[in-house]
């Protein structure tokens, strides 16, 4: 799993304001540094990793909402779809490669033909589910990627906003 950058020239006296645009644009860097070309195959360790990091940026962004008002509210779902289509992708890798490891060991057994015909079946499907998620994945991934969206996104996070008090 990649490991989190370090958010630099964070200091505990700096305006809450200040550290959290560091904050997030660092989580920002990092979370499209594991899959920078999305007309690149991603393999399921990169989908994992830019899940990993999508979630830190999630939190990161849910944490410190009280700073961006609505603003990040868009971020936060997006990540939340995106990590849950990654779930999903990662999920059927999974099960197809419990369902290969079982196949084998009754292949080694001597399991019936229909068993094993059965679980090719199985294995088959699992991987058709694997293509049309990566597809829908990659898709979403080339929009999120580009100079556009991301100079948005680096927009919408660039200033935070004082928190408001509570004046009783």
């Amino acid at each position: 799993m990649g490991k989190p950058l370090k958010v630099k020239k964070v200091d505990p006296y700096d305006p809450a304001e200040d550290a959290v645009v560091r904050i997030l644009r660092t989580r920002l860097k990092e979370f499209y540094s594991h899959w920078p070309d999305p007309d690149t195959p991603a393999t399921p360790e990169i989908v994992h990793n830019t899940r990993i990091s999508g979630k830190r940026l999630r939190y990161s962004a849910e944490s410190i909402r009280l700073l961006y008002r609505d603003r990040l509210a868009l971020l936060v779902e997006l990540l939340r779809k995106e990590q849950d289509l990654m779930g999903r992708f990662q999920d059927a890798i999974s099960q197809r490669t419990a369902i290969e490891t079982e196949l084998a060991r009754r292949v080694r057994r001597r399991a019936g033909e229909e068993e094993q015909e059965a679980l090719g079946r199985l294995i088959a499907r699992y991987r058709e589910k694997e293509e049309s998620l990566y597809e829908e994945l990659a898709l979403v991934w080339r929009g999120v990627s580009t100079k556009k969206f991301r100079v948005s996104l680096k927009s919408m996070i660039s200033k935070a906003e004082k928190p408001e008090t509570d004046r009783s």
